[in-house]
């Protein structure tokens, strides 16, 4: 009895000892819950300055947080997975998402696309087109076509910048006369100024064009630049005549 009480003590002193061992080398792991996975689908090839885009973002995890922003242009509405985006200048938008964790917030999608602006008219001059005439009659000097609401949409005010250029023409300093019209038509001084205009020499800058669409919004369009080359075919020593280009303007 004495030797199987003995033995019964050893093995409870042996068991105790190896939980402690065990004890000490358990080791403890913290796992978090992985990023969901994010799906940026847009059905259009490029979206238009003048119209609401509907953008539809699909996630896959366990039911994540998330937080959509739109760099040039704003959401205005969500309904599910579908966000209705209003783009509010040309170029480039970028929408991101973020999925938003008790750590902070991680970017898991972005998807660049092109926004497109209505063509823009000065004077009967297409964007990107050449003309030897300006048509500055009683009609908008400065109008934008859309595609979408198929009709022109006057520009309510503008910014011109009348300037030479000093590459072309070095012996003199450079000279900008900033001019501003609260209208779709050129001011007196802006005529003048077109009256004025030299090719190769002169230039015309457009900016800050704000255009009013049917809904009562407003947009604001790309800047263009008004470019002249001498016509040699009716050229004469006094008053060269000038083949016009309106070009867009990088900024």
């Amino acid at each position: 009895m004495i030797r199987n009480g003995l033995l019964v003590f050893l093995l409870v002193i042996c068991s105790i000892c190896s939980a402690q061992r065990t004890q000490k080398k358990t080791a403890v792991f913290k796992v978090r819950a992985p990023l969901a996975s994010c799906s940026i689908i847009c059905n259009e090839p490029f979206f238009l300055l003048e119209k609401e885009s509907s953008v539809v973002i699909k996630i896959k995890g366990r039911n994540p947080k998330i937080k959509v922003s739109v760099k040039g242009g704003k959401i205005i509405s969500e309904n599910g997975n579908t966000y209705k985006i209003r783009f509010l200048t040309a170029g480039t938008a970028v929408i991101s998402v973020h999925q938003v964790t008790e750590h902070g917030s991680k970017l898991i999608g972005i998807k660049k696309n092109e926004v497109r602006s209505p063509q823009l008219f000065f004077c009967g001059l297409a964007t990107d087109s050449s003309s030897k005439m300006l048509r500055l009659g009683p009609v908008s000097h400065l109008y934008a076509y859309s595609t979408y609401f198929k009709k022109n949409l006057p520009v309510n005010k503008f910014d011109m910048l009348f300037y030479e250029d000093i590459l072309i023409n070095e012996r003199k300093k450079e000279k900008i006369d900033t001019l501003r019209s609260d209208t779709c038509f050129l001011t007196k001084e802006m005529k003048n100024k077109l009256n004025q205009f030299q090719p190769k020499i002169n230039k015309m800058y457009f900016y800050n064009l704000v255009c009013k669409l049917p809904d009562g919004t407003i947009r604001v369009l790309e800047p263009v630049e008004l470019l002249g080359a001498p016509d040699t075919a009716m050229s004469s020593a006094f008053h060269p005549s000038c083949i016009f280009t309106l070009k867009k303007k990088k900024v």
